[in-house]
């Protein structure tokens, strides 16, 4: 089954259970000084992206599912927000425009299982930036994917839905099946989910990044000012694009 096909009904009433995207987009938001135009690669259901997009002119949505984009879409028309949208991967964009903020958030990037794959989305986000342009992402730590998430299994019920989640741990890679049942009256409509998750090293990350041309890079601990610790789950970058000099 196509990832997040059926899931995108479902993902805000889920994810919000655990993610503050108010304090998220006011975090992004003091670190941007130019706002004209916004990317957000990874977009899913545009709830992150439409905080942040209502302080700036212009917004890109990314993301390669289609089901997931039109949610997003929905709640931009609604509100009257000037963007365009685009159903690709990450690494396969190419736009004629520079961008002011580039975002990609709730792990979008660890569902990239290649080097090369992340290495592209680097190089291609240092190219759509404005000088002094910002790339704000987030990622899922090797210690969450590995001891956390790992080989586990979790049960999870609420009054509107119910879920099991299934890992299997290879390497660096948990790949993770999901089943959720929805209530519909006296039953329940089933919906299956597959995804894969890669973890990947901060050091290989701010070596990829400086490969890709950014200089300016600051690591943290999940949208805060801390630096990370062992036990860190998700960790935030922060990288700048400045004018060469000469």
């Amino acid at each position: 089954m196509e990832s997040y096909h059926d899931f995108s009904r479902i993902y805000d009433m889920l994810i919000q259970e655990d993610i503050c995207y108010e304090e998220i987009a006011s975090y992004i938001l003091g670190r941007v000084e130019k706002k004209n135009r916004y990317l957000d690669l990874g977009c899913g259901t545009g709830t992150l992206s439409i905080l942040i997009a209502r302080h700036f002119q212009e917004t890109y949505l990314v993301d390669l599912s289609p089901d997931m984009l039109t949610e997003a879409v929905s709640k931009f028309t609604d509100a009257g927000l000037h963007h365009k949208a685009y159903a690709l991967s990450m690494d396969e964009i190419d736009f004629r425009k520079e961008f002011d903020l580039v975002t990609s958030s709730i792990d979008a990037l660890n569902y990239l299982l290649e080097e090369n794959q992340v290495q592209e989305v680097f190089k291609k986000v240092f190219a759509h930036l404005t000088a002094d342009g910002v790339f704000i992402f987030d990622v899922q730590s090797p210690y969450k994917i590995k001891e956390i998430l790992g080989n586990n299994d979790f049960v999870y019920t609420t009054d509107d839905l119910v879920y099991t989640w299934e890992n299997f741990l290879d390497n660096d890679t948990v790949e993770m099946s999901l089943n959720f049942f929805v209530p519909h009256g006296d039953l329940y409509e089933r919906i299956e989910e597959f995804h894969m998750e890669r973890a990947y090293e901060s050091d290989v990350l701010i070596s990829m990044l400086k490969t890709a041309g950014f200089q300016s890079i600051e690591l943290y601990d999940n949208y805060s000012i801390n630096k990370p610790v062992q036990t860190t789950e998700r960790w935030t970058i922060i990288a700048r694009k400045r004018e060469q000099n000469g």
